[in-house]
């Protein structure tokens, strides 16, 4: 593998915008994520519902970059595709929710049928009126608000799903480039078998070694196989995985390019939580408290009555006596006052900020854990690759030396053959967790370590 990905920089390689019909306005470029504003706490920029990509972005084929995974992840995925959708009904709600009441219309007649004095229609009457409810307390703004607060949600719901998106599809790669490596590493396993095979084969020959000696060299090799058959079939499913993140049945990709093997220094833990404000997760339940407190506004609302104006004409049974009606109505709110529709929209409104306090503590505590999970992880690779696999690689060598002058026995050499190939399985699961680990605090983080 000649080229790398950064392992602390998942997200650097977003050189490009939700193309999903969702971009947004005001984010900025951190090493090329589009991060949430600075005032993420308040009200989130928002993507505009209505626009379309600009450019159509092909399923990755070839030979595939983690940059041009992501770039299709954002271009095709069904996900993100709905999310699209669901900003386009917010918006549409902030509209409707900004409308006036419409005017009613209504058409009375009296006395048209009766017996005595109203009889033959002699006091007909008919009337043509024209009421509009007129909303007193601000509710037209508090409803507008209201909404609008709604969007800005989605909007954060958006950028929450995408960041999930983006982290899940960089774990996937991370999961292909194990995989590769995986098989690599056990095809080399069955090279060395086989050549030790080849070399107690030639001892047998000659006399020097014992059948025993070629059924243990065999069975080696046949186990080293089978791990290269199961290696092949794991890499298969792990390709799948990440193809299907961006909606394809068939991965067209033939390999994934990466180095797993690469780890830089973390930032101090304060300074990552520090971060955390911004936190995608976070944003979504301060989002969520802003719609619950703008509810709870539009619930106390009710308390004021609103008024009814009626205007018409009314005229005889020949219409040669016409005058003008007006009225006015107004609720009295005697009995039902809306108490139960407040406490409740209150409540709401209390729940959620105790759930924003909440996600605040949990994210911490994620943070802290995933954090000292990465230096071990950093830690296990260093020892992995300074001490653990050129020692056991000189053994390697010893053995296969000893065993050739006959110093060592066929058991020597195989045992120095497994551990090789262990250790080297082991620095590899260390890599893969290191950056797997990187990935979900990233997530977490909404942008790159």
């Amino acid at each position: 593998m000649n080229r790398r990905f950064s392992p602390l920089g998942i997200f650097t390689v977003l050189l490009i915008g939700p193309l999903q019909g969702c971009v947004t306005q005001q984010s900025v470029i951190n090493h090329g994520l589009p991060v949430p504003s600075a005032k993420a706490a308040g009200s989130p920029p928002m993507p505009s519902a209505s626009r379309e990509p600009d450019v159509a972005i092909s399923e990755p084929a070839d030979v595939l970059t983690l940059p041009a995974a992501l770039a299709a992840v954002l271009a095709r995925s069904p996900d993100l595709e709905a999310y699209s959708w669901d900003m386009r009904a917010a918006d549409a709600r902030v509209v409707q929710a900004s409308l006036r009441p419409n005017p009613d219309l209504s058409v009375d007649s009296e006395n048209f049928v009766g017996s005595g004095a109203f009889a033959k229609q002699a006091q007909y009457q008919s009337t043509l009126q024209l009421s509009q409810l007129i909303e007193l307390g601000g509710k037209r703004e508090r409803r507008t608000e209201a909404a609008a607060r709604a969007r800005d949600q989605s909007a954060v719901a958006y950028e929450a799903k995408r960041v999930e998106v983006l982290g899940a599809t960089t774990v996937n790669f991370i999961e292909v480039v194990s995989e590769q490596e995986r098989l690599r590493l056990t095809r080399l396993a069955v090279t060395q078998a086989d050549e030790s095979l080849n070399a107690v084969v030639k001892r047998v020959r000659a006399g020097v070694g014992s059948g025993l000696e070629e059924n243990r060299a065999r069975a080696f090799l046949a186990r080293t196989r089978v791990a290269e058959r199961q290696a092949a079939h794991r890499l298969l499913v792990a390709k799948q995985n990440l193809a299907s993140r961006w909606g394809s049945r068939v991965p067209r990709f033939t390999r994934v390019v990466g180095d797993l093997f690469e780890a830089r220094a973390l930032p101090p833990l304060e300074a990552i939580a520090a971060r955390l404000e911004s936190a995608p997760e976070r944003r979504l339940a301060v989002a969520e408290g802003r719609v619950r407190e703008a509810e709870a506004a539009l619930a106390r609302t009710k308390q004021i009555s609103d008024v009814v104006l009626a205007a018409g004409w009314r005229s005889g049974r020949d219409w040669g006596d016409q005058a003008a009606v007006a009225g006015i109505s107004v609720p009295l709110q005697v009995f039902n006052r809306y108490q139960g529709d407040i406490a409740a929209a209150e409540s709401v409104e209390r729940g959620a900020r105790a759930r924003t306090a909440g996600v605040e503590v949990r994210l911490h505590a994620a943070v802290f854990g995933l954090y000292h999970e990465i230096l071990r992880a950093q830690a296990e690779m260093e020892a992995m690759r300074t001490e653990i696999i050129p020692r056991s690689e000189e053994a390697l060598a010893l053995a296969r030396k000893g065993f050739a002058e006959g110093l060592f026995s066929q058991l020597d050499l195989l045992d120095a053959q497994r551990t090789i190939n262990d250790v080297r399985q082991e620095y590899l699961q260390a890599a893969t967790t290191f950056h797997r680990l990187a990935a979900e605090s990233e997530r977490l983080l909404g942008e790159a370590l």
